[in-house]
């Protein structure tokens, strides 16, 4: 059932708790789930999204308390980050379609396009594309993932090491679910590779050099059997464009290890991975998920984190922990 603020990115459960809060004197997560009849879990993350719009804070103290800041600032901030949106997509509509329509007046516009099928083909394919590149690999990746019959995967990080091909990828935050995704992708952040996140990827895709791309044939593949590769073309700058619009937007990640960072302070490299992933709007479950430990040890860790650094949410705990040198997020 939509909400009210579902236009702001703000679910059922979110919305609840927000308006209990503008209602409401400080209350803990406890008092919180009570009150409107949501799950504690459910809860935890929905007061997350809450914090990382701005529209919430957490007070010092035990148990921790939150509060709704002024929704006439809170609120304002975050319709006018959707307006801008909406009119970056009206400007691209408009030069979608002078494109599309240039591409139809090509005679030879069905040469610009090919279709690949079968699980080796578009393997081959995907890897002949990372081969192929002089200058940049880009991409999103998502699954499912591009493998051969004897079980070989198309890995980006892999071929484009030790050459001077950059390499920038943007990942779907929800992957992260997959228990080892975070080692896979520190190993290809470790080759070189640049990361960025997204809550959701809106399709699988790579561009090599701005010469080809390859997409999938269908919207959500349960198995990836069937792709298209396009030639330089209208579609081809689109897709470049798309990427580039999704790469200005995404989180980057940037995974540290331990060391002192002055003064006296120390910080390890599992709070390191923790602010990282804090920045980038991860839920306490997933980066329990990704560290092998325990939900309520996560959380303890990074309320003493919070702690440590004087942070009202974890948002600013990112900020702050940059500042302090403890985190360095990609430029």
């Amino acid at each position: 059932m939509a909400t009210l603020l579902e236009v702001l990115g703000l679910d059922q459960p979110a919305e609840a708790l927000y308006f209990a809060l503008i209602d409401n004197l400080p209350l803990p997560l406890a008092e919180l789930a009570r009150r409107t009849g949501i799950e504690p879990d459910v809860a935890a993350d929905a007061l997350v999204l809450l914090e990382d719009g701005g529209l919430v804070s957490r007070l010092p103290g035990s148990p921790v308390r939150y509060t709704a800041l002024p929704p006439g600032h809170a609120l304002e901030v975050l319709l006018l980050a959707r307006e801008r949106d909406i009119q970056r997509v009206r400007a691209m509509t408009d030069r979608l379609a002078e494109r599309h329509h240039d591409a139809r007046r090509d005679r030879h516009a069905a040469s610009l396009v090919e279709v690949i099928t079968g699980r080796d083909g578009v393997a081959r394919c995907g890897q002949q594309l990372f081969n192929r590149a002089e200058k940049e690999i880009r991409g999103i990746d998502a699954p499912p993932y591009a493998e051969a019959r004897d079980g070989a995967r198309v890995n980006s990080a892999a071929v484009v090491a030790g050459r001077e091909v950059r390499s920038r990828f943007i990942h779907a935050r929800d992957a992260l679910n997959v228990p080892g995704a975070m080692e896979r992708v520190e190993l290809d952040i470790a080759a070189g590779e640049e990361v960025r996140f997204l809550p959701e990827a809106p399709m699988k895709l790579i561009i090599a050099d701005d010469q080809a791309a390859l997409i999938p044939l269908l919207a959500t593949p349960q198995v990836l059997d069937s792709c298209i590769l396009v030639h330089p073309s209208a579609l081809l700058d689109a897709l470049c464009t798309l990427f580039e619009s999704l790469w200005a937007q995404a989180q980057p990640y940037m995974p540290g290890r331990s060391a002192a960072v002055g003064g006296n302070e120390f910080v390890s490299e599992e709070e390191r991975r923790i602010i990282s992933m804090l920045a980038m709007g991860m839920p306490d479950e997933t980066i329990a998920r990704q560290l092998g430990i325990g939900h309520r040890t996560v959380q303890r860790r990074v309320q003493t984190l919070l702690t440590r650094l004087g942070a009202a949410s974890r948002f600013q705990a990112g900020v702050l922990a940059a500042s302090r040198g403890w985190w360095r997020p990609e430029s």
